[in-house]
């Protein structure tokens, strides 16, 4: 028999109580009859200070009345509220919390992991979204909060609001060039100087300036609605709203008493340029009037909006207008991502630094670094999960906050403006509470006034960092003013400090590897800002002194490895990595030294790839156009791990809140048996969300060298029939296990040499004198070359297993400075390892049909057919078959690169 207490209104009630106690700026209303416009009750309305109203609607046995009641709600506006409801839960109770009520009851809801839900997101007319797509989300009052708190800012709104931005942007810049049409002359090297940029060519920096003025009026907004206190004139008082401003005309000599009275209680990275590009020096009083009266206008509907409470926003929108994309390579990491790896990084059932959430004195304690922070999502997503997850365990997110920002969340880049816009989102999560310490730098990067030159974050690899460069980078970011105690910042930026490094990185590489079109370019990881060839060079002889030994990366990894290198130096004893890294970090030959480097000192591995077609579908950061990986490992302190989790997501995450929800599964995923490589043709441990599919996981043994190949793969059991074959055993899906078959397998190189590297068929070097002796020529023009080559790829050409040589080669005529009779000599060597067995090395799986052709007569193998070189005829012909079967085709596709979509590559020496 149910008992007294069982009615669905008394555990409404104390499910409200529940979550009222939760978080701080959450007013929670349970079973009020009149909560909506209209007219109209709500099981529990959730009202967050941070973003739009969400709803719960609950039963205790009736799924279908849930969702009825929830669909219901979406566009109904809370009594006395600007926003209508945008988002409403659908739950049901489980059995065990009908027969209790009170004290007993509510200490039932925090302990159940039974709760069953849905989510439904309001699109637009009287469209909606479920989430899951079907089935239900099962967990506890935690995640249930968490789901809240994530559904508060609906990501179309923030969609909405990051185009206000942008346009805001686009006007007031339209309307500082309309005042100033010579810009260029003068006022835009001013406006350069002053954005540490090199011009305005393009009209970009007069976009990031005003970007910067546009945060500052809206954080100076969020300052004046928590009634944040100043001294001016001798007395105490609360920051004035803008409006305050904008009387008759504007009034700028008090805007910047204002800011002035601000910047003494710190918050420099956020109003400092602010501050300079005001003052009367640089900017006319006409135009600060006409640029501020436009941004103002724009502020009022970001404000309007709830961008004084939302961390995503400023963000989301200054991917599109951040200088020197092309060499920096500062791409944004989408919030969907950040979330997915913040989540990742930052287990629930495993706080950082050992302690209990609850536990704020060893929270306060811990350290997250992001050496290259960009606009500072990841950074933020990671703090905004720490401190909500403290919260949600009964912590004071506010009292943490000063201590956090103090010296537990570090923030660099070589951008001073992407480091103001880190702190605005750092920063703007209580924007009452001032920050002490120089916890974001803006790092000294290229040439300097002195003729030296410094690599950003890059120069934290050497175990000792001068003080002068920190200083000069507290400095920079705080206005001018030198840091307090430099000695104690450089400790605290030092290797092992950190218990999370969370990043994504630059992917720049070297140029001038492939092709003559790349000589003489320089080192474009080094490029920005207008650093000349020279200094470029000396740059990259500084990074290799800075490493102190041999790189992580080798070849044309590119300054991600060395970022990764960083991360792994700063990381503390059980510190974790979470970083955003090409997909060639885990399948890419030049990449071997990290992946030995990550299997040798990190556990709890998770690797995660998304199989979607096309590089842009399986990228993690905003137009990268290049499929990624994010990484996550815990350090061990030493010892072979030998096993990661690889998780292959179908798509990317559909929202932030989505984002969140993986991770759950995930680790929720690793916390049970995973079906391994090793266990055939199963398929993986499938990842769902109620009934909606939405990944899977592998538990994987990491090879000793050579890519780790399960990534980006949509059918798990193909990559465990490929791992059988590669080691011996052929065991298909359609195949019973008991008829598994012992096959012999070897490596190439153990059966055959390989033919010469393409560069050193052809290529010169800088200097003039031949790498290669040969001179290429495309297509053939000899009717008998004496020099056959088999060069490019012809698809249309390559249907059969016998296919014609395409260029021949001529033995190069050198000038007096080299040596004629060595350039004959490598020709002849050259010549002697022609061949008819040729391996594909980029095998585009939709239109080549090739993995091996062969030639009639022996030819020298150029860059797209390196030369494979067998004793006898006879195992050239039993090579070129077995490559092309279906088996050898598999095993092409299992160690290829796989990084570009549709394509498996390989290298010469691979």
């Amino acid at each position: 028999m149910t008992q007294p207490g069982a009615h669905e209104h008394t555990i409404n009630v104390a499910l409200g109580e529940v979550l009222a106690d939760m978080r701080r700026g959450w007013s929670v209303l349970a079973e009020e009859s009149r909560a909506l416009d209209g007219g109209g009750r709500a099981d529990i309305l959730v009202l967050d200070e941070s973003g739009w109203p969400v709803v719960i609607e609950a039963e205790r046995e009736g799924h279908a009345s849930a969702e009825s009641d929830a669909i219901e709600r979406l566009g109904r506006r809370p009594v006395g509220r600007e926003h209508a409801i945008e988002t409403a839960i659908a739950l049901v109770y489980p059995p065990e919390l009908q027969r209790l009520s009170g004290a007993e009851l509510r200490e039932a809801i925090r302990r159940t992991d039974a709760l069953e839900y849905a989510l439904y997101t309001h699109v637009g007319d009287d469209k909606h979204e479920r989430l899951p797509e079907s089935g239900w989300l099962r967990g506890g009052v935690i995640d249930l909060a968490m789901l809240v708190h994530r559904a508060a800012m609906p990501a179309r709104r923030i969609d909405d609001l990051a185009d206000v931005l942008e346009g805001g942007v686009n006007t007031a810049a339209s309307v500082f060039s309309r005042l100033h049409p010579q810009f260029g002359r003068g006022r835009g090297a001013q406006l350069a100087g002053i954005l540490e940029q090199t011009d305005d060519a393009s009209g970009q920096t007069r976009r990031m300036a005003m970007t910067v003025l546009l945060n500052a009026l809206v954080f100076h907004e969020a300052l004046a609605q928590a009634d944040f206190e100043i001294k001016v004139a001798g007395r105490r008082r609360a920051v004035q709203p803008i409006d305050a401003f904008f009387r008759l005309e504007f009034e700028r000599p008090e805007l910047l008493v204002e800011w002035d009275a601000i910047l003494e209680q710190n918050y420099w990275p956020i109003f400092g340029i602010a501050r300079r590009l005001l003052d009367p020096t640089f900017m006319p009083i006409r135009t600060v009037s006409a640029v501020l009266q436009s941004l103002w206008f724009t502020a009022r509907r970001l404000v309007q909006g709830g961008m004084t409470r939302s961390h995503d926003l400023t963000g989301t929108v200054f991917q599109r207008l951040i200088a020197d994309r092309k060499y920096l390579a500062t791409y944004y990491t989408r919030p969907e991502a950040a979330t997915l790896l913040a989540g990742l990084a930052l287990p629930v059932d495993r706080p950082p630094g050992g302690a209990d959430w609850a536990e704020a004195e060893t929270l306060a304690s811990v350290q997250i670094g992001d050496f290259a922070c960009g606009t500072g999502t990841l950074l933020s997503a990671a703090y905004q999960r720490l401190s909500l997850l403290h919260e949600l365990h009964g912590g004071d997110a506010k009292a943490l906050h000063g201590p956090m920002m103090e010296h537990g969340l570090v923030g660099l880049d070589v951008l001073n403006i992407a480091v103001h816009l880190t702190a605005a989102m750092l920063a703007g999560s209580q924007p009452d509470t001032p920050f002490d310490g120089e916890c974001l730098l803006t790092m000294p990067y290229g040439e300097r006034a002195d003729g030296s030159v410094r690599l950003g974050s890059l120069n934290l690899l050497a175990q000792s960092v001068q003080e002068d460069w920190i200083a000069e980078a507290a400095a920079t970011t705080a206005g001018g003013r030198a840091p307090e105690d430099v000695r104690e910042l450089v400790t605290r930026i030092g290797h092992g400090k950190f218990d999370l490094v969370i990043m994504n990185p630059p992917f720049t590489r070297p140029g001038g590897q492939e092709g003559k079109q790349k000589k003489g370019s320089g080192n474009p990881a080094f490029a920005a800002f207008g650093t000349t060839k020279n200094a470029q060079k000396r740059m990259t002889a500084q990074l290799r002194d800075a490493r102190e030994g041999p790189p992580l990366a080798g070849g044309n990894a590119g300054l991600s490895a060395d970022f990764l290198d960083l991360a792994m130096r700063k990381n503390n004893a059980t510190g974790t990595i979470a970083l955003v890294l090409p997909l060639s970090a885990v399948s890419g030959i030049d990449w071997d030294n990290a992946r030995d480097a990550i299997r040798g000192n990190y556990r709890d591995v998770i690797a995660i790839t998304i199989s979607g077609a096309g590089s842009f579908a399986s990228s993690f950061s905003a137009d990268t156009g290049m499929a990624e990986a994010l990484i996550v490992g815990r350090n061990s302190g030493s010892g072979e791990q030998g096993r990661a989790i690889f998780a292959i997501l179908p798509e990317f995450p559909r929202s932030a809140v989505m984002g969140g929800l993986l991770a759950d599964t995930i680790l929720q995923a690793t916390q049970k048996p995973v079906r391994r490589l090793e266990d055939g043709p199963v398929g993986g441990t499938l990842l769902m969300l109620g009934e909606e599919y939405v990944g899977q996981v592998l538990d994987c043994p990491l090879p000793d060298d050579g890519p780790w190949p399960v990534v980006g793969i949509s059918d798990a059991s193909l990559a465990q029939a490929a791992y059988g074959i590669e080691n011996g055993m052929l065991t298909l899906p359609t195949l019973p296990s008991s008829e598994t078959k012992s096959i012999p397998i070897v490596r190439i190189g153990s059966i055959a040499e390989r033919g010469p590297y393409h560069m050193d068929i052809y290529w010169d070097k800088d200097d003039g004198s031949p790498q290669g002796p040969l001179q290429l020529i495309r297509p053939a023009v000899s009717a008998s070359p004496s020099y056959p080559m088999l060069w490019a790829h012809d698809a249309k050409k390559e249907r059969s297993l016998v296919v014609d040589p395409d260029a021949e080669g001529q033995v190069k005529s050198v000038d007096a400075r080299f040596d004629q009779q060595a350039v004959n000599e490598k020709a002849a060597r050259i010549q002697a390892t022609a061949t008819r067995a040729h391996y594909n090395r980029d095998l585009q799986f939709n239109s080549q049909s090739l993995v091996v052709a062969m030639t009639e007569r022996p030819c020298i193998g150029g860059r797209a057919w390196p030369s494979v070189i067998f004793g006898s005829p006879v195992h050239e012909y039993a090579f070129a078959l077995w490559s092309n079967s279906t088996l050898g085709l598999l095993l092409h596709w299992w160690t290829a690169n796989k990084t570009q979509s549709g394509r498996g590559t390989t290298t010469v020496t691979g």
